[in-house]
Protein backbone atom coordinates (compact mmCIF):
# COMPACT_ATOMS: atom_id res chain seq x y z
CA UNK A 1 0.00 0.00 0.00
CA UNK A 2 2.60 2.59 0.79
CA UNK A 3 4.48 1.83 -2.75
CA UNK A 4 1.46 2.24 -4.43
CA UNK A 5 1.10 5.80 -2.56
CA UNK A 6 4.96 6.51 -3.26
CA UNK A 7 4.28 5.81 -7.00
CA UNK A 8 0.74 8.01 -6.79
CA UNK A 9 2.68 10.82 -5.47
CA UNK A 10 5.71 10.83 -7.77
CA UNK A 11 3.37 10.18 -10.74
CA UNK A 12 1.59 13.42 -9.31
CA UNK A 13 4.84 15.63 -8.97
CA UNK A 14 5.88 14.54 -12.42
CA UNK A 15 3.02 15.35 -14.21
CA UNK A 16 3.24 19.19 -13.00
CA UNK A 17 6.85 18.88 -14.02
CA UNK A 18 5.61 17.64 -17.36
CA UNK A 19 3.27 19.89 -17.55
CA UNK A 20 5.23 23.02 -16.54
CA UNK A 21 7.76 22.88 -18.74
CA UNK A 22 5.98 20.87 -22.20
CA UNK A 23 2.95 22.46 -23.03
CA UNK A 24 2.12 20.21 -25.28
CA UNK A 25 1.23 17.39 -22.70
CA UNK A 26 -2.32 17.53 -22.98
CA UNK A 27 -3.45 14.32 -20.74
CA UNK A 28 -1.90 13.78 -17.43
CA UNK A 29 -1.56 9.98 -17.34
CA UNK A 30 -4.21 8.33 -19.14
CA UNK A 31 -5.06 4.77 -18.55
CA UNK A 32 -2.87 2.38 -19.79
CA UNK A 33 -0.42 3.99 -21.37
CA UNK A 34 3.30 5.12 -21.22
CA UNK A 35 3.86 9.15 -20.03
CA UNK A 36 7.34 10.51 -20.48
CA UNK A 37 8.35 12.16 -17.48
CA UNK A 38 10.55 15.09 -18.01
CA UNK A 39 13.52 15.67 -15.59
CA UNK A 40 15.91 17.86 -14.94
CA UNK A 41 18.78 16.65 -17.21
CA UNK A 42 15.86 16.34 -19.34
CA UNK A 43 15.65 19.74 -19.30
CA UNK A 44 18.95 20.83 -19.66
CA UNK A 45 19.96 18.10 -22.60
CA UNK A 46 16.95 19.94 -24.50
CA UNK A 47 18.56 23.50 -23.16
CA UNK A 48 21.83 22.12 -24.72
CA UNK A 49 20.66 21.17 -27.74
CA UNK A 50 18.70 24.60 -28.37
CA UNK A 51 21.87 26.66 -28.15
CA UNK A 52 23.95 24.00 -30.49
CA UNK A 53 21.83 21.04 -32.45
CA UNK A 54 24.48 19.47 -33.41
CA UNK A 55 26.12 19.46 -29.82
CA UNK A 56 28.01 15.76 -29.78
CA UNK A 57 26.78 13.70 -27.18
CA UNK A 58 29.98 13.05 -24.71
CA UNK A 59 29.70 16.92 -24.44
CA UNK A 60 26.44 16.71 -23.45
CA UNK A 61 27.06 13.77 -21.01
CA UNK A 62 30.30 15.66 -19.60
CA UNK A 63 27.76 18.38 -18.87
CA UNK A 64 24.97 17.13 -17.13
CA UNK A 65 26.63 14.31 -15.38
CA UNK A 66 25.70 11.08 -17.63
CA UNK A 67 27.61 8.65 -19.43
CA UNK A 68 26.89 9.16 -23.19
CA UNK A 69 24.95 6.06 -23.86
CA UNK A 70 22.70 7.70 -21.08
CA UNK A 71 22.06 10.44 -22.95
CA UNK A 72 22.32 9.15 -26.63
CA UNK A 73 19.20 6.90 -25.00
CA UNK A 74 17.32 10.03 -23.36
CA UNK A 75 17.73 11.86 -26.60
CA UNK A 76 16.12 9.06 -28.56
CA UNK A 77 13.15 8.51 -25.95
CA UNK A 78 12.56 12.47 -26.41
CA UNK A 79 12.64 12.26 -29.96
CA UNK A 80 10.64 9.22 -30.07
CA UNK A 81 7.99 10.98 -27.54
CA UNK A 82 7.40 14.39 -30.45
CA UNK A 83 9.61 16.65 -27.15
CA UNK A 84 11.91 17.10 -29.84
CA UNK A 85 10.72 17.14 -33.14
CA UNK A 86 13.46 17.88 -35.70
CA UNK A 87 17.37 18.85 -34.94
CA UNK A 88 17.78 22.09 -37.12
CA UNK A 89 20.04 25.01 -37.31
CA UNK A 90 19.81 28.80 -37.84
CA UNK A 91 21.43 30.33 -41.10
CA UNK A 92 22.90 33.23 -42.04
CA UNK A 93 21.07 35.87 -44.33
CA UNK A 94 20.71 34.68 -47.62
CA UNK A 95 18.90 37.29 -49.60
CA UNK A 96 19.64 41.03 -49.12
CA UNK A 97 17.29 43.05 -51.67
CA UNK A 98 16.80 47.02 -52.04
CA UNK A 99 13.70 47.98 -52.67
CA UNK A 100 12.95 51.67 -54.37
CA UNK A 101 9.55 52.79 -53.47
CA UNK A 102 7.73 55.78 -55.81
CA UNK A 103 4.75 57.39 -53.47
CA UNK A 104 2.43 60.24 -53.66
CA UNK A 105 4.66 63.34 -53.01
CA UNK A 106 3.13 64.73 -50.15
CA UNK A 107 3.39 61.04 -48.28
CA UNK A 108 6.59 60.10 -48.17
CA UNK A 109 7.30 60.65 -44.77
CA UNK A 110 4.08 59.04 -43.57
CA UNK A 111 5.16 55.81 -45.87
CA UNK A 112 8.84 55.85 -45.15
CA UNK A 113 7.34 55.49 -41.36
CA UNK A 114 5.31 52.63 -41.85
CA UNK A 115 8.14 50.76 -44.47
CA UNK A 116 10.49 50.99 -40.86
CA UNK A 117 8.29 48.89 -39.56
CA UNK A 118 8.64 45.92 -42.74
CA UNK A 119 12.40 46.70 -43.54
CA UNK A 120 15.76 46.93 -42.02
CA UNK A 121 16.91 50.27 -43.01
CA UNK A 122 15.15 53.20 -44.94
CA UNK A 123 16.40 55.89 -46.73
CA UNK A 124 14.09 58.97 -48.10
CA UNK A 125 16.11 59.62 -51.36
CA UNK A 126 16.41 62.13 -54.56
CA UNK A 127 15.66 61.04 -58.14
CA UNK A 128 13.15 58.30 -59.78
CA UNK A 129 12.19 57.13 -56.43
CA UNK A 130 11.44 58.78 -52.89
CA UNK A 131 12.21 55.98 -50.67
CA UNK A 132 15.32 52.87 -50.81
CA UNK A 133 14.36 50.62 -48.53
CA UNK A 134 16.99 47.55 -47.44
CA UNK A 135 15.82 44.16 -46.50
CA UNK A 136 17.54 41.18 -45.36
CA UNK A 137 15.85 37.71 -45.46
CA UNK A 138 16.44 33.79 -45.65
CA UNK A 139 14.86 33.01 -48.46
CA UNK A 140 13.11 34.45 -52.11
CA UNK A 141 9.81 33.85 -50.60
CA UNK A 142 10.05 35.89 -47.74
CA UNK A 143 11.36 39.10 -49.66
CA UNK A 144 8.70 38.96 -51.95
CA UNK A 145 6.67 38.81 -49.05
CA UNK A 146 7.78 41.95 -48.06
CA UNK A 147 7.54 43.84 -50.58
CA UNK A 148 3.95 42.83 -51.06
CA UNK A 149 3.74 44.06 -47.83
CA UNK A 150 4.89 47.46 -49.08
CA UNK A 151 2.78 47.50 -51.85
CA UNK A 152 -0.08 47.50 -49.68
CA UNK A 153 1.00 50.83 -47.83
CA UNK A 154 -1.66 53.47 -48.94
CA UNK A 155 0.30 55.85 -51.44
CA UNK A 156 3.00 53.33 -52.54
CA UNK A 157 2.72 54.12 -56.76
CA UNK A 158 5.39 51.88 -57.57
CA UNK A 159 8.11 49.39 -56.53
CA UNK A 160 11.47 48.13 -57.96
CA UNK A 161 12.85 45.74 -56.50
CA UNK A 162 17.31 44.97 -56.64
CA UNK A 163 18.76 41.25 -55.02
CA UNK A 164 22.14 41.43 -53.90
CA UNK A 165 24.34 39.18 -56.04
CA UNK A 166 27.52 39.62 -54.28
CA UNK A 167 29.56 41.77 -52.02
Amino acid sequence: MIKLFIIYVFRFIATKIVIKHQPFQKNYFPENSITLIVDQIDLKILSILKEDARAKYINIARLVGLTEGAVRRRIKQLKDEGVIKKFTIETSVEVEGIVLIETEPAKTKEVAQKIRRIADKVFEVSGEYDIAAFIRTYTIDDLNNKVDEIRKIPWVMNTKTLIKLKD
